[in-house]
């Protein structure tokens, strides 16, 4: 870590004198909190604007951005018709637990919530089954339609591939994407 007064002592040089230094310091700090204290200069400061008379409050949102990989291992918890109800657990950038409503037909097509510590994350994916047989793989893609939490403003897309288990309906789901929250 720099210290302060040794990097603003450094900068004057060697013959610079105590006091010469002491009032830059106190200046460059004077021109940092002038900085910090302006309207907008931090992400998430509100600051009051106009719009045709009326003031309001706006706040500004940091976005951040993940390439994500994740996989679920999800086994059946009920089918009402030909929608298999699913969940289970998630692993990889975004861990968790999963529920997902699954349409299994010639794609599969699904509805999901990733449940974290810190949110969820919801989205939806669909995925061309390449092969009758007990167990076929579909691949597709998904897209991130929201969440709660960190995760309020989610939006995102990418991947979705998987093998379904057609004798006991679990699946393997893996999604590889960007996400924007």
């Amino acid at each position: 870590m720099i210290n302060f007064r040794d990097h603003v002592i450094g900068s004057l040089g060697r013959s610079a004198r105590p006091a010469a230094a002491a009032a830059s310091a106190v200046t460059l700090a004077s021109v940092t909190l002038v900085a910090i204290l302006s309207p907008g200069a931090l992400a998430g400061t509100a600051s009051p604007t106009r719009a045709r008379g009326v003031e309001r409050t706006e706040t500004a949102h940091a976005a951040h951005t993940v390439s994500a990989t994740d996989t679920g291992h999800l086994h059946l918890v009920r089918s009402p018709g030909s929608l298999l109800l699913e969940e289970g657990s998630a692993s990889g950038t975004i861990p968790g637990t999963v529920k997902a409503r699954c349409n299994v037909a010639a794609t599969l097509t699904a509805t999901f919530t990733i449940y974290t510590h810190a949110g969820s994350i919801s989205g939806s994916g669909s995925g061309k089954l390449s092969a009758s047989g007990e167990r076929p793989s579909f691949g597709g893609s998904m897209t991130i339609t929201g969440g709660a939490g960190r995760y309020a403003h989610a939006h995102g897309h990418g991947g979705f591939y998987g093998v379904f288990n057609r004798s006991t309906d679990a699946m393997t789901i893996q999604t590889t994407g960007t996400i924007s929250y």
